[in-house]
C-alpha cells in the first residue's frame, strides 16, 4: 500500500498540493485530503496514467455507471481546483483570471512540460506560444466554475462552496445534528439578518453611514452557519464535499492587453496550442466548455509531449536525475534530453503497455544501467567523468520525508496506516495565523 503513498507524493508536489490557500490571506483548504487520497489509489492501483490525466482535467465530464466512480471522478478534479488563491482581491474579474492563470499554468507545467503562463501579458519571448493560444485555454477555463471551499471572512472577499459528493463518508469528521440543533442554527441566521437590516435602518434614520466592519462580522457569522446547514442532509447527517471543478455557460475569453483586465481586446475562440496543432483535430462543439476535448488532446497518443515527460519524472526519481533536467521546461530556455533516444523509447513503450506507471518503473529497475554500482572506474571516468553515459549510479540525497520515515521505522513508531481527513479537516475551514496556529498541528507519524 505504501507504493502509491510514494509515488503519489511526488505527482502531489507536482500538483502542487497543499491544504490552504498561500498568499497574503491564508485560509485551509480542509477537504485538500480527499484529492490526496484519490493520487494514492491511482497509484497503487496502476490507474493507466491517460486516465488519470482525463479525470483530473474533466471527470466531471465523462460517463460513468455507479455512484463511486462519480464520486471518484468529482474528487480527482481537484487537481485543478486547488493552488495558491488571493482571496483578499477586491476585483472578481481580477480574481477569476488569476485562478485561471495558475490552472493553466499548472496544467502546462505539469502535463505537458511547457510554460504557458508567460503568454498571458505577451507572446511567449522563447518559444512559439502566442497570446492568443493563451486565452483560447483562458475561455475553456472560463467556462468552468472551481469550488474550492473558503467561507467569508474579514480578509477573504472571495468565498466558495464545495461540490456535495455523492456518497456519505463512512467515517466522517464533523458531527450530526439534532433537529432542534438545526431548527437552532435557522432561527440564529434569522435573527443576524435582522440585526443587519434593523442597523441599517437605524443609521439611513440618523443620516449615518453603516459601520461596514460591523456589518462584515454579521454576514461572516450567517456565512459559517448557512455553511454548515449547507453540508447537512435532511436528518442532520454531514454529506460529503469536496473541492473541484463543473461546467458553467460556455464563454470564449477576450485578449486582455499586456494581461490588464480592464483592458480586453479581441475576442479569441476556445482552443488548443498551435504549435501542437498535429495533435488531433479535436473541436470544440457549440455548448461546451472544452475540457473534456483539451483532456482527450493532452493525452492523444498523438502528443510529443505527454508521455516523455511522464517517463522523464519516473526516470529522474529512480536515477536521481532527469534525462530532461528541466522537467516543468521542455521549450527553448530548457535543457536538451542527454539521451533523445531512450527517452522517445521509454515513452512508446510507456503508451503501449496502456500508459502503466508500474510497468515502467518495473522495466527501469530491472535495466543493467538501473543495477549498476556506485563503484568508482579511473578509466570510465576518464572517459566520462559527468557519468553522462551512466557507467556507475550517481549517488543521491535521501529526501526528507523518506529520511523522516526511516527514523520513525528505527524507533518502531512509523504508523503505516492511512489517516482519515488530515489534521487541517479536523481543524476545519479557518484562516492560518488568526483562527488556526500553525504551531498548533502537531505532526503525525505517518
Amino acid at each position: 500500500p505504501q507504493f502509491g503513498e510514494r509515488w503519489g507524493r511526488h505527482w502531489l508536489d507536482v500538483a502542487r498540493y497543499a491544504e490552504s490557500s498561500g498568499k497574503d490571506v491564508n485560509f485551509t483548504f480542509p477537504h485538500a485530503w480527499r484529492y490526496r487520497d484519490y493520487v494514492f489509489d491511482a497509484f497503487n492501483a496502476d490507474k493507466p496514467y491517460d486516465d488519470f490525466i482525463r479525470e483530473q482535467i474533466a471527470g466531471d465530464l465523462l460517463p460513468i455507471k455507479t455512484d463511486e466512480k462519480w464520486q471518484e471522478n468529482l474528487i480527482a478534479t481537484g487537481f485543478l481546483a486547488m493552488g495558491t488563491k488571493g482571496l483578499n482581491e477586491r476585483s472578481p474579474r481580477q480574481f477569476r483570471m488569476d485562478v485561471i492563470d495558475e490552472q493553466i499554468d499548472t496544467m502546462s507545467q505539469a502535463i505537458l512540460g511547457i510554460t504557458v503562463a508567460c503568454a498571458r501579458c505577451h507572446d511567449h519571448k522563447l518559444d512559439p506560444i502566442p497570446t492568443t493560444d493563451y486565452y483560447a485555454l483562458a475561455g475553456i477555463f472560463l467556462s468552468t466554475k472551481t469550488f474550492y471551499g473558503t467561507v467569508s471572512g474579514l480578509q477573504n472577499r472571495r468565498p466558495s462552496t464545495l461540490l456535495l459528493l455523492p456518497l456519505i463518508d463512512k467515517h466522517r469528521l464533523s458531527r450530526s445534528y439534532s433537529q432542534a440543533e438545526i431548527e437552532g442554527m435557522r432561527e440564529r441566521v434569522s435573527e443576524l439578518q435582522t440585526s443587519i437590516r434593523t442597523q441599517r435602518s437605524e443609521a439611513r434614520r440618523n443620516g449615518e453611514q453603516v459601520e461596514q466592519r460591523k456589518m462584515l462580522a454579521l454576514r461572516n457569522q450567517i456565512a459559517r452557519v448557512e455553511g454548515i446547514l449547507s453540508t447537512l442532509t435532511t436528518e442532520g447527517v454531514p454529506q460529503s464535499v469536496g473541492m473541484g471543478l463543473q461546467d458553467s455557460r460556455p464563454v470564449n475569453a477576450n485578449v486582455l492587453a499586456r494581461g490588464v483586465v480592464e483592458k480586453p481586446s479581441q475576442e479569441v475562440p476556445r482552443g488548443f496550442l498551435q504549435v501542437l496543432d498535429d495533435v488531433g483535430k479535436a473541436e470544440i462543439k457549440a455548448g461546451k466548455s472544452g475540457r473534456r476535448e483539451l483532456a482527450d488532446w493532452l493525452v492523444s497518443k498523438e502528443n510529443p509531449l505527454t508521455a516523455r515527460v511522464m517517463v522523464n519524472r519516473l526516470w529522474m526519481h529512480l536515477f536521481g536525475e532527469a534525462l530532461v533536467g528541466t522537467p516543468n521546461n521542455w521549450g527553448f530556455s530548457g535543457q536538451r534530453p542527454t539521451h533523445p533516444q531512450l527517452l522517445d523509447y521509454l515513452a512508446i513503450r510507456f503508451m503501449e503497455n496502456d500508459w502503466s506507471v508500474k510497468s515502467m518503473i518495473r522495466e527501469i529497475v530491472l535495466s543493467q544501467t538501473y543495477q549498476r554500482s556506485s563503484q568508482f572506474n579511473p578509466d570510465n571516468y576518464a572517459a566520462d567523468p559527468d557519468n553522462k553515459w551512466l557507467w556507475r549510479a550517481n549517488p543521491r540525497q535521501v529526501d526528507a520525508e523518506a529520511l523522516r520515515d526511516s527514523i520513525l521505522s528505527l524507533g518502531g513508531n512509523l504508523d503505516l496506516e492511512r489517516p482519515h481527513g488530515s489534521e487541517i479537516a479536523a481543524a476545519g475551514n479557518k484562516r492560518v495565523g488568526r483562527l488556526i496556529d500553525q504551531s498548533s498541528i502537531s505532526p503525525v507519524n505517518h
